[in-house]
């Protein structure tokens, strides 16, 4: 084969290693980096939706501990539980991880360009009704206090027994003088709306509302059945208002993905790289086939094609799993900062780093062994040991000529398949003396 074809034949090999590291590598990215479930898998063994739904709980708490500390409630309602307590209920990691999930599809959906907007921000709010639930059981309300705090002319013991029993709830009642209700009832609003905030209207009509149940009782109007009843639910409605008083003010956003203002443009040039990205997943390896094809009608030998070929898949090995396994840890190590703690979100997106280098480690073992075995090919062929392979492929023929070539001292520096002599229509070997 002449100089130049040589060269050529140099130059597409050292362009087809090239572009089949660079489809290894796409390959890779689009099987973890570019995948918005391997995303979200990595994410979780990382520890970032533990840890987010820590910083979360850690934040939900500081709010409530505030809103309740600053929000003016009854005399005779108290909770029970701290905002640490509150968030550590009511913040569930399973809603973090939801959360968290859909937030990576989105962006996913984005940089694949799927969709023009982008919501990077984990909501709260559907996390709010958990919340809210975990206050309700954690307030206790003392019905004689809340009521017999309000006014001197009731009497907190008495409204105690109305809850005792029948009995109790008869003995318990007294005879009111004409007006006299009407007065305590005043008097009881009056303290109530001195007390709460004009904000909390619907928490101030409950409370207003159960002491009505309450002077009900001492005076015998309701009976003892529709008492009790009545008072339960008082003090439910009194719990779920307080509740959903405090809970109102608790912020209703999450932890983001960078604090850009306008995230579809801090994210435009990582869609663009992903859309080329998963275009060379295919158009990579069509042009590695091109070059292949390209290498042979050059060279016209299939042996120097082949040999081009496993060259090519041997260096791509070799590269690949240098970059997946020899460069991998030094190069992660090299991201993680010396100081600080950059948080969850960054450990996760080293991760899926980590993992992507991984993969791409794990396939260039594939095409390292791909070369190994067609090099391995070759050489054998060279030596005559796939003859009988050849006989029994019906390509006999082509061996039976190189032995002859080889007696007469033939050795042109072609391939065994391309410069074996031809066989004549007698069946005998074509005779080449005289050709260059």
């Amino acid at each position: 084969m002449s100089t130049g074809r040589t060269v050529a034949l140099f130059l597409i090999g050292t362009l087809l290693t090239g572009t089949l590291f660079g489809a290894t590598a796409a390959v890779g990215a689009d099987r973890s980096a570019f995948d918005a479930e391997y995303t979200s898998n990595t994410f979780e063994e990382e520890g970032v939706y533990t840890e987010t739904t820590a910083q979360i709980r850690e934040d939900v708490a500081t709010d409530i501990d505030e809103i309740l500390d600053n929000k003016p409630r009854p005399q005779g309602v108290r909770l029970t539980l701290t905002g640490e307590e509150v968030a550590e209920q009511g913040v569930t990691e399973a809603f973090v991880a939801g959360e968290m999930d859909r937030m990576i599809g989105e962006l996913y959906r984005y940089l694949h360009g799927e969709r023009d907007d982008l919501d990077i921000q984990i909501d709260l709010t559907g996390m709010k009704a958990t919340v809210s639930e975990t206050i309700v059981d954690g307030i206790e309300i003392d019905t004689p206090t809340l009521v017999g705090s309000k006014s001197d002319r009731v009497d907190s013991e008495r409204i105690a027994r109305l809850s005792e029993s029948e009995s109790a709830y008869q003995d318990a009642q007294v005879d009111l003088p004409p007006g006299e209700r009407e007065d305590i009832s005043k008097d009881l609003e009056a303290n109530v709306r001195a007390e709460l905030s004009d904000e909390d209207e619907a928490l101030t009509a409950a409370v207003l509302a159960h002491q009505q149940t309450v002077l009900d009782g001492l005076t015998g109007e309701i009976s003892y059945e529709e008492y009790v009843d009545q008072v339960a639910s008082n003090e439910q409605r009194i719990k779920e208002e307080l509740a959903a008083s405090a809970v109102g003010d608790v912020r209703d956003q999450g932890p983001a993905f960078g604090e850009d203002a306008d995230p579809e443009s801090a994210f435009a040039p990582f869609a663009r790289a992903i859309q080329w990205g998963t275009t060379a997943t295919w158009l990579l390896p069509m042009l590695s086939v091109g070059l292949i094809g390209l290498g042979y009608a050059i060279s016209r030998s299939k042996e120097q094609t082949a040999s081009m070929t496993a060259g090519a898949l041997l260096w791509t090995g070799i590269v690949g799993l240098l970059v997946g396994f020899a460069v991998r840890p030094a190069f992660i190590d090299r991201l993680r900062p010396e100081q600080g703690d950059p948080g969850p979100l960054f450990d996760g997106l080293v991760g899926v780093i980590d993992g992507t280098l991984q993969t791409i480690g794990q396939q260039s073992v594939v095409l390292f062994v791909a070369g190994a075995f067609l090099s391995a090919v070759i050489v054998a062929d060279r030596r005559g040991l796939l003859r009988p392979v050849r006989e029994q492929l019906g390509m006999g023929p082509k061996a039976e000529a190189t032995g002859a070539a080889g007696a007469g001292g033939e050795t042109g520096g072609s391939s065994v398949a391309d410069d074996a002599a031809t066989e004549t229509a007698t069946g005998q070997p074509e005779d080449r003396s005289g050709k260059s």
